[in-house]
């Protein structure tokens, strides 16, 4: 990490621990002129960063699907009463092959 100025009235410091920046932060101290503050972080930022993590070790993916308008109205008639669209995918991957067998 870039090592960071930060300011308290009458004094100022140069860190260059991450952790150390945001502790000064949080006291009160401020980054040195030109440099620009970063966001707040939510608070349940640490608890959905661990829950990633955990989930890409355990083998999860994540992904992100974009349809084009021209399918949009095959996929909202494919989809049964009150099933989500995850629901689908998977009835319809299921319908196309036998499901995967679990390791005993």
């Amino acid at each position: 990490m870039k090592p960071k100025l930060v300011c308290h009235p009458h004094y100022a410091r140069t860190i260059d621990s991450p952790e150390e920046v945001e502790r000064l932060l949080a006291a009160g101290w401020v980054l040195a002129a030109g440099w620009v503050l970063a966001a707040p972080k939510p608070k349940d930022a640490k608890r959905f960063r661990i829950k990633r993590e955990l989930r890409r070790a355990a083998g999860w993916l994540q992904l992100s699907l974009w349809v084009p308008p021209e399918h949009i109205e095959a996929i909202r008639s494919a989809r049964l009463d009150g099933e989500s669209y995850i629901a689908l995918f998977i009835r319809l991957v299921n319908e196309q092959s036998p499901p995967c067998k679990k390791p005993e």
